[in-house]
């Protein structure tokens, strides 16, 4: 989409709502011309807010030095896609495999950008809003790939695909949920049995509904429960309770929504944001611990339909306000908000980026520690829009994070900031058309120990997109990968510290070894037992990490047989709190525990 099409209509739409700020308004995009082009802007209700200053839209186009765009890329398909890839394992290459919605095709790709076996899928209705999901749904120990696919027009219907590696069908899928999914399918274990469930927001208009789907298709017990409207999200899924199990957290137009595995409501919800005209749309919810009471709290952006403003909202298990929240944006907020160590203190920070259909850069990426009070060197800006979460990751070697996010051009560029807010040296990197609403992705894919990045453009003169694969000089540091892919990891769950990510080279036939973790005694004050089956001998790395993600102990050890195995874990010099053990096969996470040190 190029600003050049925005600009032209920003000149010649009338009856707007006039705004405080006299060149900001928030209109319906029936009132624009040709509203195919811009349909990607509007809210749930359909409103596009704009800005209509006369700039030149355009930027130089700039390439970043180091990172080179791999042999056989871009590659490129007709259609869009409006949500961003994942990376997956899906054969027994010691390689990473890319995998894209592109209009109503679901794209596996090898690394030099051929078509992997059994792949393209095509899927009965658009998948370009969303990004595929990755993970296990019927315990068979391999990997299935979720699309969800709605159908254009009233998007109150639509399907729900399951995949497995090589292209065929799960059984039990394709499944036709009671409504439209909204954006992206979360793969998270509900009821403990080592499967995933399927998690999505309905839209059935009026109604929205959170749904939960088994691996053979089936809803659970408990699914769908109803929100008070329509959604436009995907949900979060994650423990906030601190009882090991995890809640599923939703929105709709005008809530934020608590449920438990069973579909009840939590108590203190639905949240109402307070003020009028505040309503939700595309800003996913994060769940994070701010405070380390081993209790996530939820992040959420939201927009507003009068003031033309934005707020994140940080808000509590019990449907609280979090202090010093929320805060609030020039302009209105669509992308998920990204939750990290931004600026090395050991807090988490917030991150998210603005937007509005202007002429002239007038967004803003703001950054805040968890008291509410701006990070150093932030806001960035003024930019152009931003519609994704902000991926953080070491982006150039320096072992400390930086950012890279979408840019709502023609011009064609993915953004990289340094931590301190100020633009990496050499960056942007160049893209074909526009990274509107686009979420890169970083990681290892080539399995050289070297940084990759995966991005998508869209191409409004040939109608098609562009698929990116760099390689860099940079090593790829796991460590400081915080936020390497929308939601997290590929599974999307929205938690931070969830490292649900595939590798390569996992084992001889890349298939994922399962077992389960207990850890006892827990809570515990000087060591615990780390309990876990192994069915063959071999060596077994524990990771502890605290409840910001850090490791705070790393090592390994070799199991002599197969058979029950305990392996005993000093905590006794750690502060207490919250942390979870994470158990690997080789290079594979197989499961973890969260245990309480007190």
């Amino acid at each position: 989409m190029k600003n050049k099409l925005l600009f032209a209509a920003i000149l010649v739409f009338s009856g707007s709502i006039f705004l405080a700020n006299a060149q900001k308004r928030v209109v319906h995009i029936s009132e624009l011309p040709e509203p195919e082009k811009m349909s990607q802007w509007a809210d749930v209700e359909g409103f596009v807010l704009i800005d209509d200053q006369i700039h030149q839209p355009f930027l130089p186009n700039l390439f970043r030095e180091g990172v080179q765009v791999m042999e056989g890329w871009p590659v490129s398909f007709s259609g869009a896609s409006n949500r961003g890839g994942i990376f997956a394992n899906l054969d027994e290459d010691a390689e990473l495999e890319i995998i894209y919605n592109i209009s109503s095709k679901t794209y596996a790709l090898n690394l030099d950008g051929s078509d992997v076996a059994g792949w393209p899928k095509q899927v009965a209705s658009t998948a370009e809003y969303d990004a595929p999901a990755f993970g296990d749904i019927d315990g068979d120990g391999y990997d299935e790939i979720v699309i969800s696919c709605v159908q254009p027009g009233t998007q109150n219907s639509g399907k729900i695909y399951a995949f497995e590696l090589d292209g065929t069908n799960v059984t039990g899928f394709p499944v036709t949920p009671p409504g439209g999914p909204t954006r992206t399918p979360v793969l998270a274990d509900l009821d403990s049995d080592g499967s995933l469930e399927i998690i999505v927001e309905l839209r059935s208009y009026p109604d929205g509904k959170v749904c939960v789907f088994l691996g053979d298709g089936t809803i659970m017990n408990g699914w769908p429960q109803n929100m008070d409207y329509i959604p436009a999200s995907a949900p979060a899924v994650g423990d906030i309770t601190g009882d090991g199990i995890p809640e599923i957290v939703a929105e709709s137009y005008y809530k934020v929504w608590a449920f438990d595995v069973n579909g009840v409501v939590m108590e203190g919800f639905p949240y109402t944001p307070a003020g009028s005209g505040r309503v939700f749309s595309y800003s996913t919810p994060v769940l994070a611990d701010f405070d380390g009471d081993g209790l996530r709290e939820i992040v959420v952006g939201d927009h507003n339909l009068s003031s033309g403003n934005g707020a994140i909202h940080v808000i509590k298990n019990d449907g609280t306000v979090y202090p010093g929240w929320p805060r609030f944006t020039q302009q209105w907020i669509y992308g998920p908000a990204s939750v990290a160590d931004i600026d090395g203190d050991g807090s988490l920070d917030i991150l998210v980026g603005d937007q509005v259909l202007s002429g002239t850069p007038a967004s803003k990426v703001y950054g805040w520690k968890s008291d509410g009070t701006n990070l150093a060197g932030f806001p960035i800006g003024p930019i152009w829009s931003v519609n994704s979460q902000i991926i953080v990751a070491d982006l150039d070697d320096d072992a400390l994070v930086e950012l890279m996010f979408d840019d709502n051009t023609g011009s064609g560029i993915i953004n990289g900031y340094n931590h301190d807010g100020t633009m990496m040296a050499g960056w942007p990197i160049s893209v074909t058309g526009s990274s509107f609403f686009c979420n890169p992705f970083v990681f290892d894919v080539e399995g050289n120990g070297t940084l990759n990045i995966s991005a998508n453009s869209y191409d409004s003169n040939s109608l098609k997109t562009f698929l990116y694969l760099w390689e860099t000089e940079v090593t790829f540091n796991q460590d400081l990968a915080i936020l390497p892919v929308l939601g997290y990891n590929v599974r999307h769950t929205g938690v931070y510290g969830e490292y649900y990510n595939p590798t390569v080279s996992i084992n001889e036939n890349s298939v994922q070894e399962r077992f389960s973790v207990t850890c006892s005694p827990n809570p515990c004050s000087d060591e615990t037992l780390v309990n876990f089956f192994s069915e063959k001998a071999g060596n077994v790395r524990l990771l502890l990490f605290d409840s910001r993600s850090v490791v705070v102990k790393d090592f390994s050890y070799e199991t002599p047989d197969s058979g029950n195995q305990k392996i005993n874990l000093d905590v006794s010099g750690l502060k207490p709190g919250v942390y979870f053990v994470n158990t690997f096969i080789g290079e594979s996470k197989t499961a973890y525990c969260k245990i309480v040190k007190i």
